[in-house]
């Protein structure tokens, strides 16, 4: 839909049957997807919707209702920012050094011409094509590690395989390049990792468990994100739309890019090609479809 719609839907610019159903309902909720942070406007957006819930807080925020929240597209984001990781401010000078750990969804236009691109991880995704160096990382089912999900929720895995070849587990890989930089890393195995995980993010290592944003501490992001609100925010943003950040649902991160059932699934459902099957092996394909029906 629209932006301007939203603004004034927050504003009480609307009077439809799902604006009057928003503004009596006992636990409202307002999910904010992460590809809003990244579209033109992306703050205004933040902001009038922060505003709108601080002054309805009574509704959204109560002990027992968080009716705000963010989706993010990646799961790892939501770890990091319990990690205490944000974004930089882009270099005036543009980097020189360019470390990716497991990143490949970076835009190639964004590397400046002539950095030295590292690249962490596995499958060679668009990460490694990218890259002067790579580094053979461990996949998911190659190494003992804690994954946190959408909502926060950390979970701890196991290796079912061991990496192959002369890949390894990223904190080796890490510290392996920390003593080549003279950096000691007092890490000797995957429980000192999460030791230290422990002492900066502590719900990092309370596996199966979320734990929920306290109202005051919710009040005071409000405040922040709302600063920069005011009811005539809408109208600065003219006829942006909301844009679906995902175009292909079958192949969204480095492990579907790089499986064949996938790669089938959007040759057929997203480029609408044929299913691989001949005209006579489709009729047979469709006459056992039909003889299970």
């Amino acid at each position: 839909g629209d932006v301007q719609a939203l603004f004034d839907l927050v504003n009480g610019r609307t009077d439809s049957p799902f604006a009057r159903a928003f503004a009596a309902a006992k636990k409202p909720l307002i999910i904010v997807g992460s590809a809003v942070a990244e579209m033109d406007g992306g703050n205004a957006v933040y902001a009038a919707l922060a505003a709108h819930v601080k002054t309805h807080a009574a509704r959204f925020l109560t002990p027992e209702w968080n009716g705000f929240s963010v989706l993010q597209r990646h799961a790892s984001r939501a770890a990091a920012y319990d990690l205490g990781y944000r974004p930089s401010p882009p270099s005036s000078g543009g980097a020189k050094f360019i470390y990716l750990l497991n990143a490949d969804d970076i835009p190639a236009h964004t590397i400046p011409h002539g950095a030295f691109v590292v690249y962490q991880g596995h499958h060679g995704d668009a990460g490694a094509a990218l890259a002067d160096v790579v580094l053979p990382g461990a996949a998911y089912t190659e190494k003992g590690a804690t994954w946190v999900n959408a909502e926060g929720r950390a979970q701890l895995a196991r290796a079912a395989v061991p990496p192959p070849g002369a890949a390894r587990e990223d904190w080796k890989v890490l510290r392996a390049l920390g003593e080549v930089l003279g950096v000691e890393m007092p890490y000797e195995d995957t429980l000192d990792v999460r030791d230290r995980m422990w002492e900066v993010a502590p719900s990092l290592v309370r596996y199966d468990l979320t734990e929920g944003v306290s109202r005051d501490v919710a009040l005071l992001g409000l405040a922040a994100a709302s600063a920069s609100a005011s009811r005539s925010v809408g109208e600065k943003i003219g006829k942006a739309v909301f844009e679906k950040p995902i175009t292909n649902f079958y192949q969204t991160d480095v492990v579907s890019r790089a499986s064949k059932t996938m790669a089938e699934c959007t040759r057929a459902f997203v480029l609408g090609r044929d299913h691989g099957f001949s005209e006579a092996e489709a009729d047979a394909e469709a006459a056992k479809a039909q003889a299970f029906a």
